[in-house]
């Protein structure tokens, strides 16, 4: 009977000690690894660029005709939102940008395209679609056209933005590979996306453009954790921030494996507010709110999320966080207000996404039916994202379409990485 207990023992103590490696095996940031580009600071570079600013604007002395110095202001203006996220610096560059495009009476296509990209930037899509629809059917740029598909994705125009894709099949060209990913993305062709996304980092390591690798570091980092390869996603982040080390996005990243993976809080939150004190943006807001919630400390997420509110209610932002609005606006019980809003970025974008939106925010307002409606009509098998999975989840189970909703829970528990640990426990309990 002894050795019988004993053997039992042994094999409990060999049982934790797998549990135990597998646990400590499955942390993935080190702090060694990148707390040297925490305390990087751009404020040398962003002082050089007010200057040479201030320079151009002296030179110009308020003349709309000098489109090539507005131009180069425009472009600096954005460069110092990028590394500021003052939202006054992006809204005064498409002011220059208007006016460029204005005075550019020969060939207008390179002025027009880039006053679409700030028209993007800030989340004014159909506007950017109607100044790229002026011309393009009469130049017809490749360049002029990826643009238009990025435009098309955006309002959910996916038959234009499939059509225009296919139109410019180059698996040789940078841009498409990226643009052909996206595609491949929304469709829910992750392994797809991710070959894509390799083919295109690769040409851009050839190319010998650091802008190029950088963005192709960062995004197949996003992509490579969206398909659960932690690993690999962690270590591009920190290719991005050994070829950039002011690199704010790589860091965000690595944040999330932090709390989402590792469930280390207090490292996550290290990182976010290095983050929030060098790029002052809203976002960081939530992401600390999380963790907050996650520690058990309420206050601080309630307190953090009315910041946050507080800070996109400046009109200066436009339709820019209208989405985070919604979500806030529902969890602050403001539902009526929500679905007001929803309707509303619906109409600026009639996305699946923007469409689920509005019917978590009808089913929060008590209308499940009305949301169920939505949905059918306008989410499900429309959209593979998660958070919308989620959401058509909980209005089936509300509408008593149990087993619909139990189907999507079996895909969404795949999800835990991707949604965090508070949205996750909400799944669960679907």
């Amino acid at each position: 009977m002894k050795k019988i207990y004993y053997v039992t023992l042994l094999l409990l103590i060999l049982v934790s000690c797998q549990e135990a490696e597998k646990t400590v095996s499955k942390n993935i940031t080190d702090p060694e690894d990148y707390e040297q580009y925490l305390n990087q600071s751009e404020q040398q570079i962003i002082q050089k660029l007010k200057t040479d600013i201030q320079e151009l604007k002296d030179e110009v002395n308020g003349d709309s005709t000098r489109i090539v110095w507005n131009a180069r202001i425009a472009g600096k203006l954005n460069t110092l939102f990028d590394l500021t996220g003052d939202v006054a610096y992006l809204n005064e560059s498409v002011r220059f940008r208007e006016s460029v495009v204005k005075q550019t009476a020969i060939k207008p296509e390179n002025a027009k395209r880039a006053l679409a990209q700030a028209y993007i930037k800030q989340h004014q899509f159909k506007k950017a679609d109607s100044l790229m629809s002026s011309f393009t059917q009469i130049y017809s740029a490749p360049e002029s056209q990826l643009v238009q598909f990025d435009i098309a994705m955006e309002l959910g125009d996916y038959s234009t933005a499939e059509n225009l894709l296919d139109s410019l099949r180059n698996t040789s060209d940078y841009s498409y590979l990226i643009r052909a990913a996206k595609w491949n993305d929304h469709i829910g062709q992750l392994e797809t996306t991710i070959s894509l996304m390799e083919r295109a980092m690769k040409l851009a390591e050839q190319s010998g453009s650091n802008a190029k690798v950088l963005w192709s570091y960062s995004n197949i980092a996003d992509y490579y954790g969206h398909n659960g390869q932690l690993d690999k996603s962690y270590e591009y982040y920190l290719k991005t921030l050994e070829l950039d080390p002011t690199n704010t996005y790589a860091l965000k990243g690595i944040a999330w494996i932090a709390y989402s993976n590792d469930r280390d809080p207090a490292e996550a939150r290290t990182i976010l507010e290095k983050l929030q004190e060098r790029h002052p943006i809203p976002d960081y807001n939530l992401e600390l709110a999380e963790v907050a919630a996650f520690e058990n400390n309420t206050d601080e997420a309630n307190a953090l999320k009315e910041d946050f509110m507080k800070k996109v209610s400046n009109p200066a932002y436009g339709a820019m966080y209208n989405a985070y609005k919604i979500n806030e606006l529902i969890d602050a019980g403001k539902t009526q207000e929500a679905v007001e809003l929803a309707y509303m970025e619906v109409s600026h974008r009639a996305t699946p996404e923007t469409y689920d939106l509005l019917g978590y925010a009808l089913l929060k307002n008590g209308n499940p039916k009305e949301a169920l409606a939505n949905h059918e009509e306008h989410v499900i098998g429309k959209t593979f994202e998660p958070v919308a999975q989620f959401h058509s989840a909980l209005i089936l189970k509300e509408n008593g379409r149990i087993e619909e909703a139990n189907s999507f829970k079996e895909e969404l528990l795949e999800t835990e990485y991707e949604m965090g640990p508070m949205t996750y426990k909400e799944i669960q309990s679907i």
